[in-house]
């Protein structure tokens, strides 16, 4: 009686420690019911948990520990590529996949600088999710070909060339692109650093043309590449 109530207890053990615990961090219930479909036809016995911002996103990384983290990258409450340190904060080790619908040639780069593990697009077939999956969790790191086309195109073409931000802008301007990026808006910097704002936007104009870029997304980042 007793070997048998111990093989129970060992097989109902070793039945909790094969499934996955899996947090999806996604707003939109649709996106969220579609990468919980994916995960469990790839991943029968994962246990799935969602949460639709990101303070809840990292309370339920300080209750429980985590296999694999699925997160979009405009979650309320998030702040983009900051996001990533925050996790790492609560859970250094978990796997990170960024799934979004932002254009990933601008995005997946800072946010795999940033510690990310991998970065796909909501558009990409279930295969590549599915794959993308496999990757970060036998911590590898995915991104699509074209992005690491273009990573290796920047890698190539930066060689050589030591010019920074910093050297490219002067201090106020590279202090007014600073603000630029973290998200403030042309008024607010004015009070800030108290200058009119049509001062500040000849200062935007300015800085757009010195490094290259057409709008606040590709400055941002400019700066996560470049600095």
């Amino acid at each position: 009686m007793d070997i048998a109530l111990n093989l129970i207890i060992t097989q109902l053990v070793n039945s909790q420690a094969v499934g996955k615990n899996i947090l999806i961090a996604e707003d939109h219930p649709l996106v969220q019911m579609g990468i919980r479909h994916i995960l469990l036809n790839h991943i029968p016995d994962a246990v799935i948990f969602m949460e639709d911002d990101f303070d809840k996103a990292l309370q339920a990384l300080e209750k429980q520990d985590f296999d694999l983290l699925i997160m979009d990258i405009n979650l309320p409450g998030g702040d983009k590529v900051g996001m990533i340190n925050s996790i790492r904060m609560k859970q250094p080790k978990i796997p990170i996949l960024v799934c979004s619908g932002y254009d990933e040639q601008l995005y997946a780069l800072p946010f795999l600088k940033a510690g990310a593990n991998g970065y796909i697009s909501k558009s990409a077939p279930n295969g590549d999710f599915k794959n993308a999956i496999d990757n970060v969790m036998n911590n590898k790191i995915y991104a699509s070909p074209s992005v690491l086309q273009n990573a290796f195109g920047i890698l190539f073409s930066s060689k050589g060339n030591k010019d920074t931000v910093a050297v490219k802008l002067s201090d106020k301007e590279l202090e007014i692109a600073g603000f630029l990026a973290k998200g403030l808006s042309t008024k607010a910097i004015s009070e800030h650093l108290n200058l009119s704002p049509s001062s500040i936007s000849s200062y935007k104009a300015r800085i757009f043309e010195k490094l290259g870029v057409s709008n606040v997304v590709e400055l941002t980042t400019y700066f996560e590449l470049n600095r």
